[in-house]
């Protein structure tokens, strides 16, 4: 008996799938991130300054749930910042398409 699987360059459409568009996700606008021992954490104080091996006006990272999607940078909207997306970053897909399997 042979086995064929469907070749899709699209996942299936389930019959939830606006449901999923609801979901809330944390976004965040990364600017920096360095290593750093315990122990300098534990040291912290108010005043300290800390250093991070980012050029100034590099693009700041935008992330969705900890993955990066896109670069940005600052704006100021009224009396609050924002951020203006400057590049979509590309992500690996998720799923494979399955091919056909070759039955010998």
């Amino acid at each position: 008996m042979s086995e064929i699987q469907l070749v899709t360059d699209q996942p299936q459409r389930v019959p939830y799938w606006r449901s999923l568009l609801k979901i809330e996700s944390q976004v965040s606008v990364l600017l920096a991130k360095r290593s750093m021992p315990v122990d300098r954490i534990l040291n912290l104080v108010p005043g300290t300054m800390l250093q991070f091996d980012k050029i100034f006006d590099a693009p700041l990272t935008i992330e969705v749930d900890n993955q990066s999607i896109a670069e940005c940078e600052v704006i100021k909207v009224g009396d609050r910042f924002g951020v203006k997306i400057t590049q979509i970053l590309d992500r690996p897909e998720a799923w494979v398409p399955l091919v056909p399997k070759k039955v010998s």
